[in-house]
């Protein structure tokens, strides 16, 4: 996990597209000048992919929308990256698709994707389809592209916090999700309870809206799955919490159970500590208690 909330996408890359200097082709032309020396990123090979691209005459972003269909599958990785990169709303329709995907690397960058994109728009067909989809697998993507939208309004925001809150604490809906085990229902709480770190940032601290999601994350400390607990461990030091100091204190010095993929809960609940500390300048008292 890192502390940093944008995205895996560049945010030099961001700054070109809002350039209106630079042109369809050019953006494409300097996404593969960033990439390449690159050569590989989390397994998606940039070289290969310029080489296709310059293959089937690939110029242009509104090239690789239109031809997306004719490239190869490691390919379309990169293309979803490109996607993401440079917030192409137009690519949305091929984002969504990506999300059914049953590979186990292109729903995860189709949602890092969409939720680049963002929007209040994006958010409500989002919220449908975890609304009305009843396979676990479509909900933890749409979770993960959820987890990371950006560009909501504050409204939006107060009704992610909700809908995350109820996933965090309830699991998906046993009445629709029926292909559900106790592992993958853990694995789609802890995601929203994650997402809360983002949706909250957007609230006033001051809400009771915000104050909510927080005593949500509180009491998931204490959640029977780690993978939950070191969640709400990250999302409390991602938003600076002071006053969840002494219940991070309690599992760094405690709960040494693995969560998968990440660390244990005592590890993560000692990085957010880190955070707040920074955040709001604490120090170590004489007696190593936390200042309040």
């Amino acid at each position: 996990m890192s502390k940093m909330r944008p995205g895996p996408f560049s945010s030099v890359l961001k700054k070109l597209a809002d350039m209106s200097s630079l042109n369809d082709r050019q953006l494409l032309k300097t996404f593969f000048a960033e990439k390449i020396p690159q050569q590989t990123e989390s397994g998606i090979n940039f070289v290969k992919a310029e080489r296709v691209f310059r293959k089937l005459q690939i110029e242009s972003i509104k090239h690789v929308v239109e031809r997306f269909d004719q490239i190869d599958f490691k390919s379309q990785q990169v293309a979803v990256r490109i996607f993401g990169e440079f917030e192409v709303v137009k690519s949305l329709p091929i984002l969504f698709q990506g999300l059914y995907s049953r590979d186990s690397f292109l729903p995860g960058l189709c949602g890092s994707a969409i939720g680049s994109i963002g929007g209040d728009q994006v958010l409500k067909k989002l919220l449908k389809l975890l609304s009305k989809h009843s396979e676990i697998r479509i909900h933890y993507h749409v979770l993960y592209a959820l987890k990371w939208i950006d560009k909501l309004s504050v409204d939006a925001a107060r009704i992610l916090t909700e809908r995350f809150c109820e996933i965090a604490l309830n699991g998906p809906s046993a009445e629709l999700v029926t292909d559900w085990d106790r592992r993958e229902a853990d694995s789609c709480r802890g995601m929203a309870a994650e997402g809360l770190s983002h949706s909250l940032d957007y609230l006033d601290r001051r809400t009771k809206d915000y104050r909510y999601g927080v005593n949500v994350l509180f009491s998931l400390l204490t959640d029977d799955s780690a993978g939950v607990r070191g969640d709400a461990a990250y999302s409390l030091g991602y938003l600076n919490e002071k006053r969840a100091l002494e219940k991070l204190a309690l599992l760094v010095e405690s709960d040494f159970e693995v969560c998968p993929g990440i660390g244990t809960v005592s590890s993560i609940a000692a990085e957010s500590i880190e955070w707040i500390r920074l955040y709001h300048k604490l120090q170590d008292g004489d007696n190593g208690t936390f200042q309040k």
